[in-house]
């Protein structure tokens, strides 16, 4: 599991690797989301299909605002989630 930082834009990356919400994927989501400036934006990549039904309604039920959702072609979901409360 890697992380990305980028202090002039405010912009966090954090790559799930394969980690799964059985694994511990939204604990570590909501560790990374609640680690960044309120404003900021963590950009979030896993290999798990269930991230992309899991991550967003979490992100949001957090008071959090997700900005894109995307899945690439090799199989990896992106979501972009900007940090509120």
């Amino acid at each position: 599991m890697g992380e990305e930082e980028d202090d002039m834009t405010g912009r966090h990356g954090f790559d799930a690797g394969t980690l799964s919400c059985a694994d511990g994927l939204a604990q570590e989501f909501r560790r990374r989301i609640l680690a960044i400036a309120q404003g900021d934006v963590l950009v979030v990549t896993a290999r798990d299909p269930a991230a992309k039904e899991d991550l967003p309604p979490l992100a949001r039920m957090m008071g959090h605002e997700v900005r894109s959702i995307e899945a690439s072609d090799e199989g990896r979901f992106l979501m972009t989630v900007e940090r509120g409360r």
